[in-house]
């Protein structure tokens, strides 16, 4: 049997692409804030999970201020983030988020 993964992490460029990350399968944008994360493990079921992300550099490009918003998405291996503006409008951004998970 596979150890139980723990963690999971990623960093997303603004327009969706995955740059890197530990155990992230892929990543759909819809304009003009809305990722939908895929993980190559359940975040739900057999897992609890916490999570945290941040608006930050997906490379070396600056950093524009922004807002960040996560959740669990319908699928349980999918999650949901939306990015913002700091006045709240919809905007893309590069973020980290990283997932605690326990059994």
């Amino acid at each position: 049997m596979a150890e139980f993964e723990k963690r999971l992490a990623c960093v997303v460029a603004a327009d969706g692409s995955v740059v890197r990350g530990y155990l992230i399968g892929d990543c759909r944008f819809e304009k003009p804030n809305k990722y939908t994360l895929t993980w190559k493990v359940p975040l739900q079921g057999e897992a609890k999970t916490n999570f945290a992300g941040t608006i930050g550099s997906a490379k070396d490009e600056p950093v524009s201020p922004g807002l960040i918003t996560v959740g669990l998405g319908r699928q349980p291996d999918q999650m949901e983030v939306r990015t913002f503006d700091p006045d709240g409008s919809p905007a893309a951004r590069s973020f980290h988020l990283v997932c605690f998970r326990d059994q």
